[in-house]
């Protein structure tokens, strides 16, 4: 009688542990907070890893939606929205055909409590110059590589703690307008178990280098069965976190310089090289540098001149920052 019993009991909680749950969204006094509609945000690799794009460019026409979960509560002190790109594309120098320049283009993000998307909620995310950028099978094209997430840095006030959160990504830029010439979102092929009955993910092909400010025609072709890598990323208050950049070194070149440093911290996500002409205004010469060594080597035009300065920067996935001593060009 006892052994029937726990048979029973065992099997009535079968039906509970196999039904399917919204996404849970659990905040960490440490980690970040990630709001997508995949639990992994590394599991988008989908058509921005190669393959056929089966057309899921981000450009001046072509946008992509998604409706994310309500944030959790939780003590934040930054916000993030970003989307994981690749496959920017190339075209041959008309001054020199065997070597390919990056088909130049920007790419902006926005989020809202609803599917209108107003310019105070829009955000610029990458040049297509820093993205990764597709292979051709017959020239060498320099930044070849897989994907990455792009992060761009929002008001904590922007992001919805009461209700879903809409992003969407799209271009401004009107040399961006098919697969062919612009980059590729990367998608997941997993349903997500965070959608309601309404849906959670929409393509709109009707824009024309914005997103759409009224709710009404935004959302206009669903998504089933695919779902876009984008996301927010919200920064837990408090905790020790420090990126430190030392070791600079510059050695000029026949043609510019070369330059190398090294960073420490924990949860590196990128390095960077910035000139500036005064030590005051700084800008950032010179691609990412998502790994070590750190090396850097600036043509004739990005390296500093006489009397200007140069350093190296690192940034965290919390967005802290970290500089070099500057070094001033003799």
């Amino acid at each position: 009688m006892i052994f029937l019993y726990i048979i029973l009991a065992l099997s009535s909680l079968k039906p509970a542990a196999a039904q399917s749950a919204p996404l849970a969204v659990s905040t960490d006094p440490v980690l970040p907070t990630y709001l997508a509609l995949e639990p992994d945000i590394r599991r988008f690799g989908k058509f921005a890893n190669g393959g056929p794009d089966s057309n899921w460019y981000v450009g001046f026409n072509n946008a992509w939606i998604v409706k994310l979960p309500t944030a959790p509560a939780g003590q934040f002190s930054r916000a993030f929205i970003g989307a994981k790109l690749g496959r920017a594309k190339t075209a041959p120098d008309p001054d020199a055909p065997w070597r390919r320049d990056v088909v130049d283009g920007q790419v902006y993000m926005a989020i809202s409590a609803a599917p209108a998307f107003s310019p105070e909620q829009s955000y610029f995310l990458a040049q297509t110059e820093d993205l990764p950028r597709e292979p051709d099978p017959q020239s060498n094209v320099a930044g070849v590589g897989a994907a990455r997430w792009f992060w761009a840095e929002v008001p904590l006030s922007q992001v919805n703690f009461n209700g879903p959160n809409y992003l969407i990504v799209w271009s401004p830029s009107p040399s961006l307008s098919a697969a062919a010439n612009s980059p590729i979102l990367a998608a997941s092929d997993r349903p997500s178990s965070s959608c309601d009955p309404a849906g959670c993910a929409w393509n709109n092909n009707s824009i024309q280098g914005a997103p759409p400010r009224q709710a009404d025609g935004s959302l206009q072709t669903p998504l089933s069965n695919l779902m876009p890598a984008l996301a927010v990323e919200l920064v837990p208050a408090g905790g020790e976190r420090k990126v430190v950049v030392s070791d600079l070194r510059i050695a000029p070149q026949e043609s510019g310089a070369l330059v190398r440093f090294s960073v420490s911290g924990a949860d590196v996500s990128r390095a960077w090289i910035e000139t500036s002409p005064d030590g005051l205004d700084w800008q950032r010469v010179g691609t990412f540098l998502e790994a070590p060594p750190y090396i850097a080597a600036l043509g004739a035009g990005s390296a500093p001149k006489s009397g200007q300065y140069l350093r190296a920067a690192a940034e965290d996935i919390y967005g802290d920052r970290g500089y070099s001593a500057a070094y001033a060009a003799p």
